[in-house]
C-alpha cells in the first residue's frame, strides 16, 4: 500500500490565472468557478502567487483603512467607516479604477499562502490545511512549477468517499 501525497489529493483541473490577466477577469473567473482564490501561473508554468476575494475586497476600501505606515506601534490606518456613506454608483466608481489592473500587482502576501511540494505526505499537507485555514499550493521546489492545489474539500472528499463507516 503507498502512502498518499498531497498530489494525489489535489484538486482536479485547477482554474490558474496570468499575471498581466486583470482583476476583473479574476472577479469573473471566480465567481462563475465559485472560488475563493486563484494561483497565477506563469504563461510557462512558474508559479507566482496567488489572488484571492479577500483581496477583491480590500481594493474596495479606502487606502486610509489598508495602508501601513510602518513601525512596530505605527497607526495601521482607519478601524471605523461608519462615516464613509456607499451607493452603487461610488462602488461603479471604484470598480472602474481596480477592474482593468492586472493581479500581479494584487497578489496575497506570501506569508499568508502556504506552498508545499506535490509529494508532501498528506498528513503534513492536511497539517498544512489545518494551520493557515486555507488551500495549500502545490509547487515543484526543482523548477518553481505550479502542479495543483490541495484543498480541505479535495482533501475531505478523497479520504471519505472510500470510508463506508462514516
Amino acid at each position: 500500500m503507498t502512502n498518499l501525497t498531497c498530489k494525489d489529493l489535489m484538486l482536479p483541473d485547477q482554474v490558474i490565472l496570468h499575471p498581466e490577466d486583470t482583476v476583473s477577469k479574476a472577479f469573473h473567473l471566480m465567481r462563475g468557478e465559485g472560488m475563493r482564490f486563484l494561483p497565477v501561473v506563469h504563461d510557462d508554468g512558474s508559479y507566482v502567487g496567488v489572488f484571492t476575494s479577500p483581496t477583491l475586497i480590500r481594493l474596495l476600501l479606502p487606502r486610509a483603512v489598508t495602508i501601513n505606515l510602518g513601525g512596530k506601534d505605527a497607526h495601521k490606518g482607519l478601524n471605523d467607516l461608519k462615516f464613509y456613506n456607499m451607493n452603487r454608483e461610488s462602488f461603479a466608481e471604484a470598480l472602474k479604477e481596480i477592474k482593468d489592473s492586472p493581479v500581479k500587482d494584487h497578489l496575497s502576501d506570501p506569508r499568508n499562502i502556504p506552498v508545499a511540494p506535490p509529494e508532501t505526505p498528506i498528513m503534513e499537507g492536511i497539517l498544512l490545511l489545518h494551520t493557515y485555514k486555507r488551500h495549500v499550493i502545490l509547487v515543484d521546489p526543482a523548477n518553481n512549477q505550479f502542479v495543483g492545489v490541495l484543498s480541505i474539500n479535495s482533501s475531505l472528499r478523497n479520504i471519505f468517499d472510500d470510508v463506508d463507516e462514516l
